[in-house]
Formats: structure tokens, C-alpha cells, sequence
């Protein structure tokens, strides 16, 4: 019972450790600044309004890339899942829009389960398994869709891209509903606690009485259940389906999630962060596309900043950690000389 209490209390340490780098918020705050004070096309309110649409989906899959990546998996199966959504709800919402929505996300919700039960239960590498589902969803996305086309009813794409005053009021609200769901669930709530837990040290975890297969199959769920959402987004932006839309959002949605501070090793990282890692990859896209930079250099100097920013990251880090280690041994030697 002593040993448990002990894991647990590292549990709650690693909750309160999940935050991205300091740097990354003072960083945008300059970046968005700049661009106010010298790039007058940015500032205006079509293209603030703009940037918020472009947001929402990338948010909702990056938010769940971001529940996978902290147990220390991945899901390689989210652009796949968006272009399923957008091709399940094309066909089903013209017969009935409530059962549509339904369909559409359980769907997402499916592969999660899935991905799940494959890395868990048959413990296959979370990257060969999604990259397997990736596969098998886009040829399911393909046979029901080839093509773009479909049905959608006004009334959905109304009320997802609703405005008034052309402030795209709908958009704010899945915005802060979105971020507030995931800091709350990660930082407040007993499974977020375990998925930390099980993302930083399995066998602590476990020696804690975690159930790690549970925990990592709801992880992947929620990944589903958010691109699904996302899904559900680009077929009201897009007005149908289109079995390859979602691709974009394989590695973006990754990204923004280490951008940050999320760790691909799993433990540490969250919601706010990832917010942070969305804005900066939309307004980079945006500002690209005002400054008429050619598409495939856009390519380029968003690789080479990804680069740039997460190997600062970890370059801090290695730091720290050498930093802590030379002062832990200093005191060891002191306590051994005394």
C-alpha cells in the first residue's frame, strides 16, 4: 500500500510537470505583434475571421494526436479519419442529419477502438498500426466516395460556420470548448493523472494500480472521436465529401502537438500547449500565403521552423537534465564525504 501511495504521488508530479516551454507563448507574442504593427492585410477582420475557421479543425485532431502522444503512442490514422467523416456524413446526412452526425462520429470513434485494441492487446507498434488502419480507412473512404461529391443540408453548414455580425461566433465556441475540455481532462481529472503516468513509465504505472490498457484504448478513442469532429468541420467548410481531405492533417496535427511541448516519448506535454502549436502553424500558412510566398518554399520554411523550434526544445532540455544530474551527483558525493 506504501509503494502505491508513492506512485501515485509521482503521478500527480507528472500532471503538474505538463506545460509547454515558456519561450513558445513569448515567441507568438512577438510573432503576432510584428505582423499587427507591419503587415496591414493580417489585421484586418476578414482575415482575423479567416484564421479562426482555418483553426478549428487542425485544434480538434491536434487535440487528440496530443491524448495519444502523451501515453506515448501515435496515430498516424487522423488525415484518414477526417476524409471518412467527411465521406460517411455526405452520404447518410441527406436522409437524416441527426443519425449522420451520429454515424460520423462513431465511426472515428471505431478506428480509435480499434487502434486501440491492436496497440494493446496485440501490441503492435503504434506506428505500424495506424499507419495499417491509415491504409484500410482511406480504401474505405474510397469506395464510399471516389470522387468528391455528395448532399450536405444547409442547415448544418449554417449552423457549423454560424456568424453574426460576420464574427464567426460558432467557430470561438468550438474553440474554447475544445481547449477547455482537454486542459480540464488532462490536468484535473484521475485519467488524466494515469495517462501520464503510463505515457512517462509503464511499470510505475502499473505498480500503481493504473490500468494502462484502458487508459491507452480511451486515448486512442478520443483521437478518433476527435477527427471525426474535424471531419464533421471540413464537410460543412467543404459542402461535401472528399476522400482526401484529411491528408494534410496526418502530419500537422503531430506537429502542432510538439510544437507544443508535447514529447513524442510520451509523459509530458497538453492542451494548451498544442493550442499554442495550432496558432503558429495557421498564422504561418496565413502570413505565407499573404507575403504570395510560392507554395512549394511554404513547404520548405515550415519543415526547416518545425526543426528549428522542437530541437531548441530538446536542446533545453538535455540541459536541464544534465544540469539536475551534475547537482544530484554533487550532493551524493557530499553526503558520502560526510
Amino acid at each position: 500500500m506504501r509503494m502505491r501511495r508513492r506512485w501515485a504521488a509521482r503521478i500527480r508530479e507528472k500532471a503538474r510537470k505538463a506545460h509547454a516551454p515558456i519561450g513558445l507563448y513569448l515567441g507568438l507574442s512577438f510573432v503576432i505583434l510584428v505582423l499587427f504593427l507591419f503587415l496591414p492585410q493580417f489585421r484586418t477582420p476578414l482575415n482575423l475571421s479567416n484564421l479562426l475557421l482555418r483553426s478549428i479543425p487542425l485544434l480538434a485532431v491536434a487535440a487528440g494526436q496530443t491524448f495519444v502522444l502523451i501515453g506515448a503512442g501515435i496515430d498516424l490514422s487522423v488525415g484518414s479519419v477526417i476524409s471518412l467523416s467527411t465521406c460517411v456524413a455526405s452520404v447518410t446526412m441527406e436522409h437524416n442529419l441527426i443519425l449522420g452526425i451520429i454515424l460520423t462520429l462513431a465511426s472515428g470513434m471505431a478506428v480509435g477502438l480499434a487502434n486501440g485494441i491492436g496497440v494493446t492487446k496485440l501490441r503492435i507498434n503504434p506506428f505500424l498500426m495506424t499507419l495499417g488502419t491509415t491504409i484500410i480507412v482511406s480504401g474505405i473512404s474510397l469506395l464510399i466516395r471516389p470522387y468528391p461529391g455528395g448532399t450536405i443540408p444547409q442547415v448544418f453548414i449554417d449552423f457549423m460556420l454560424g456568424s453574426v455580425g460576420g464574427v464567426p461566433v460558432i467557430c470561438i465556441v468550438f474553440f474554447v470548448v475544445i481547449a477547455g475540455v482537454g486542459i480540464v481532462v488532462l490536468r484535473k481529472s484521475r485519467y488524466g493523472r494515469h495517462l501520464y503516468a503510463t505515457g512517462g513509465n509503464l511499470d510505475a504505472a502499473k505498480l500503481a494500480g493504473v490500468r494502462i490498457n484502458a487508459v491507452l484504448i480511451a486515448s486512442y478513442i478520443i483521437s478518433g472521436f476527435a477527427a471525426a469532429f474535424a471531419g464533421l468541420y471540413m464537410t460543412a467548410r467543404i459542402t461535401s465529401g472528399d476522400p482526401q481531405t484529411g491528408s494534410p492533417f496526418q502530419m500537422q496535427s503531430i506537429a502542432a502537438a510538439v510544437l507544443g511541448g508535447t514529447a513524442l516519448t510520451g509523459g509530458r506535454g497538453g492542451i494548451f500547449g498544442t493550442v499554442i502549436g495550432v496558432v503558429i502553424l495557421v498564422m504561418l500558412g496565413n502570413v505565407f500565403n499573404l507575403l504570395d510566398i510560392n507554395l512549394y518554399w511554404q513547404q520548405v520554411l515550415r519543415g526547416l521552423i518545425l526543426i528549428l523550434v522542437v530541437g531548441f526544445s530538446q536542446f533545453r532540455a538535455l540541459t536541464r537534465s544534465r544540469t539536475v544530474l551534475g547537482a544530484s551527483q554533487s550532493a551524493q558525493g557530499t553526503g558520502e564525504r560526510r
